[in-house]
């Protein structure tokens, strides 16, 4: 009897990790999703603001629109290919790690 117990919580510890990746993946998809479609709409929204008011400077509304686009996509990580480091303190993975963390006790 404890080995059929032990087996299931070794099955479980080996399978988590992997599910746990699955369920991040679709929620960074679904926030990417999200964030693309308020980035369409800031860059329309810009982009008439900067053509109105000539502005074509570096620090032209499109420009911060971009600039916005940049650091959301480090803090979303969809793909992984930021070091923690560079991803900065209020990332996605640093929020759902703490999350995790406070679940777990």
């Amino acid at each position: 009897m404890e080995a059929k117990v032990e087996n299931q919580s070794t099955t479980r510890d080996k399978l988590w990790p992997q599910v746990r990746r699955l369920l991040v993946f679709q929620f960074k998809l679904y926030l990417d999703a999200f964030r693309d479609l308020l980035l369409s709409a800031l860059a329309m929204g810009a982009f008439l603001i900067d053509l109105i008011q000539h502005n074509t400077a570096p620090d032209c509304y499109f420009e911060r629109v971009l600039k916005f686009g940049r650091r959301t996509e480090r803090a979303i990580n969809l793909f992984n290919q930021f070091d923690p480091e560079y991803q900065g303190a209020n990332s996605v993975d640093n929020i759902l790690q703490k999350m995790e963390d406070k679940l777990k006790g």
